[in-house]
């Protein structure tokens, strides 16, 4: 048996899968018996038609072998391609005796009866050790089924009947996510708030939407649920309005939910709000000690001086929230009193008094 590992990557502003598996056959604790078997994952069952001896001495370990073969018998897999998206990659496993078994071919359907051939197995020369077929690609039109069907079937030619045929890791795997996101946009309207939009091309298994909202793209809140329409292979708008966005630069990121609780992430947007009727100073001010903004002409082309009225220079950080706002925080324990911000720019110099009223003294 072989042990797969599924890497995700989010790719701009959907992500993409190297693969999802629909069911997987690795036998694990099967002791020999006939059909029905059920897979290792995935929801799908092993069934025969026509085959009598089966053993467990596969290629890789456990597995399933059978002997046996006339013209027109089949092992066959149902399944279901229920909350995936193609195309698929269909591929197994195979060792076989020193003996002719003849020729097989590889074969799917959609209702059990009628069956096209994706590919062949010339069991016609004896092999060693473990030998691995496909993948066999599907295309889109095996998406979403509530039912699909696989055939391992013998054609007529001849076999010696104690001749075996040995499987092992039987799977299908889906190439692409449930949900494929085709927009995500922030915009400011006239009021301050924050419009955000998504856009899904198709769906399926989706449960619902979180929409998170950040001041410094790290440390995310939620501020909204938003469900998701399930199944959809058409365009399906999305949008909430941020009441509550503050000045200064907003990031928004979008978690997509699974019913299965599979979830996405996709790369945040940000907008800036530009508060048009602060005017050039300190705001608030009076203000509490642990941090307080000012507004200026160019925050690129400004430096600023924190003192007391001893002219006690008082360390601080400074981040830019937008072209003209800048957000202070002192480094310092600032006591409740008077303090003057210098601040110079584009050429020229203005102070502006500070009125602390609340102490801060946790760092």
């Amino acid at each position: 048996m072989k042990t797969f590992l599924t890497i995700c990557l989010i790719l701009g502003l959907s992500w993409a899968c190297t693969a999802q598996t629909v069911f997987s056959f690795e036998f694990n604790g099967y002791a020999g018996t006939p059909p029905p078997i059920s897979a290792s994952t995935g929801s799908a069952t092993l069934t025969q038609n026509g085959l009598s001896n089966f053993a467990e001495d596969a290629c890789t370990g456990k597995g399933f072998s059978v002997n046996s073969w006339n013209a027109g018998d089949y092992l066959q897999i149902q399944s279901s391609t229920l909350g995936f998206i193609g195309p698929f990659n269909f591929s197994y496993d195979y060792r076989m005796s020193d003996i002719d078994l003849g020729n097989f071919e590889i074969q799917v359907s959609s209702d059990g009866a009628n069956f096209s051939k994706i590919g062949d197995l010339n069991a016609t020369a004896p092999t060693a050790g473990c030998n691995s077929s496909g993948p066999m690609i599907l295309g889109t039109n095996y998406n979403n089924l509530p039912n699909i069907y696989f055939r391992f079937y013998k054609k007529n030619d001849a076999v010696t009947a104690l001749n075996r045929l040995r499987l092992d890791n039987i799977m299908l795997k889906a190439s692409a996510v449930p949900v494929e996101i085709t927009s995500f946009q922030t915009q400011v309207s006239d009021n301050q708030k924050v419009n955000i939009r998504w856009e899904t091309a198709s769906e399926i298994n989706s449960n619902y939407f979180i929409l998170e909202h950040s001041r410094d793209a790290v440390n995310y809140k939620m501020i909204a649920n938003i469900e998701a329409a399930g199944l959809s292979q058409t365009k399906k708008l999305y949008n909430f309005i941020d009441e509550n966005a503050l000045f200064g630069t907003n990031y928004y990121r979008l978690k997509q939910i699974d019913k299965d609780g599979t979830q996405q992430v996709f790369r945040p947007q940000s907008v800036i709000i530009e508060d048009v009727n602060v005017p050039f100073g300190i705001f608030p001010n009076p203000s509490s000690a642990d941090k307080f903004y000012v507004k200026v002409e160019d925050s690129d082309e400004t430096r600023l001086l924190l003192t007391d009225f001893e002219e006690n220079e008082i360390k601080i950080k400074s981040d830019k929230l937008t072209q003209t706002i800048l957000e202070i925080k002192p480094l310092e324990n600032l006591k409740m009193g008077m303090y003057l911000l210098q601040v110079q720019t584009l050429g020229s110099m203005k102070r502006h008094k500070l009125l602390v009223l609340k102490e801060f003294t946790e760092r």
